[in-house]
């Protein structure tokens, strides 16, 4: 959509319609049929059926259009965050002149930051609580499990409530049927209203709207929300609350070990590895039974009653190591290799480069000479 300009801007009709009705076609088509219909008759109208790279665009629809991608699972990743998130990891720590070794580094620098600012956003999900902004229960249902930054985007879809116009269509059984009428506003502040669907089964309590925004984010969105308020549900079921964003799971990644792992700076990091690998098995094995796990948690109480005073300095338990750790291994940079093919030195240098290279090397030499000349000259005088 970057390219618009450059690839359409020389159309007559570009900032008179054309640019506008791409953008519908692309982000207001609520099925795969719809967006088709509105692509062919956008062709149609600027006869653009000629032109290559929309052409080009149309074959690859699947990749990239929205609607087509609605059952697909993206967490609210655009298609360029990969590489924009990586640059924004090393600001500030990698350069275009950076060696090797420097780099290895400067990469356990950026995990340490990366880890720090990490566990101060789950602390304050943990000890900071975001006040709701209405009195919506579903609002506070997410308030309790949701980590800070999350529970801010359902709080901007509750927000959002206020601008959709809910209507009942129609209702067979448990099956209700709804127009949700969305304003919407427009990066040139043009506001236009667009209308959803939503499906509502009330005995499921199960919401399914035609932008299928939950299942690409995981962010129960503002349509479906107004329809729940219509119906009085006050919470929604467990599959609409994703264990990703929740404030209370812990992340096995954080087990790994690592240089830049601040907790660990007392203690042997053999011995820290093989308990941490036995207990995340045996956590993995226990939980899916509530008897094994109030079991698992009566032995650890005896466990930590038993060595109650039990310290780091104590050292009445050996456990061999298994893991050799090489700090203190200095990492240097690799010895320059020749590459392959020309030297950068012995390119082929054009011809009007050359011209100018011997009219300069001829006015220094003159200059050289000048100057030799009246050196000799002051020299010789009496």
């Amino acid at each position: 959509m970057r390219k618009l300009p450059e690839k359409l801007g020389s159309h007559a009709a570009f900032n008179v319609g054309l640019k506008t009705a791409i953008q519908n076609a692309l982000y207001d088509s609520q099925t795969c049929g719809e967006f088709e219909e509105k692509w062919r008759q956008f062709i149609k109208k600027y006869d653009l059926g000629e032109n290559a790279w929309l052409q080009g665009l149309y074959n690859e629809r699947s990749f990239w259009v929205p609607v087509y991608l609605k059952e697909v699972f993206w967490a609210g990743m655009s298609t360029t965050q990969r590489s924009e998130s990586m640059n924004a990891f090393f600001d500030g720590f990698v350069h275009s002149g950076t060696t090797l070794k420097e780099f290895v580094d400067q990469f356990d620098n950026a995990l340490q930051k990366k880890v720090e600012l990490e566990t101060t956003a789950d602390f304050n999900s943990s000890n900071q609580t975001i006040p709701c902004s209405s009195a919506f229960r579903i609002e506070k249902q997410f308030q309790a499990v949701y980590t800070n930054a999350k529970f801010k985007e359902v709080q901007r879809e509750v927000w959002g409530m206020i601008l959709c116009n809910c209507i009942l269509i129609s209702k067979e059984g448990c099956i209700s049927t709804y127009d949700v009428l969305d304003e919407i506003t427009t990066d040139d502040d043009h506001v236009k209203s667009i209308k959803y669907t939503v499906y509502f089964n009330n005995e499921e309590v199960d919401v399914k709207c035609t932008c299928a925004l939950f299942e690409m984010r995981g962010i129960v969105y503002r349509h479906a929300l107004n329809v729940c308020q219509m119906n009085k549900i006050h919470a929604l079921p467990e599959k609409y609350v994703l264990d990703r964003w929740r404030n209370d799971l812990k992340r096995r990644y954080t087990m790994v070990k690592s240089s830049y792992d601040d907790l660990r700076q007392n203690v042997d990091s053999g011995r820290y590895e093989l308990v941490v690998k036995r207990c995340s098995k045996l956590a993995t094995r226990v939980s899916s039974s509530d008897a094994h796990v109030t079991a698992f948690m009566l032995h650890l109480d005896e466990f930590e009653n038993k060595f109650k005073g039990l310290t780091q300095e104590s050292g009445s338990t050996k456990v061999a190591e298994t893991v050799q750790t090489d700090k203190g291994k200095k990492i240097l940079s690799p010895h320059v290799v020749r590459g392959k093919g020309r030297p950068p030195t012995k390119r082929k240098v054009p011809p009007v480069e050359k011209a100018v290279t011997r009219r300069k090397n001829k006015q220094i030499r003159r200059k050289i000479f000048d100057d030799t000349s009246e050196q000799c000259e002051v020299s010789e005088a009496p």
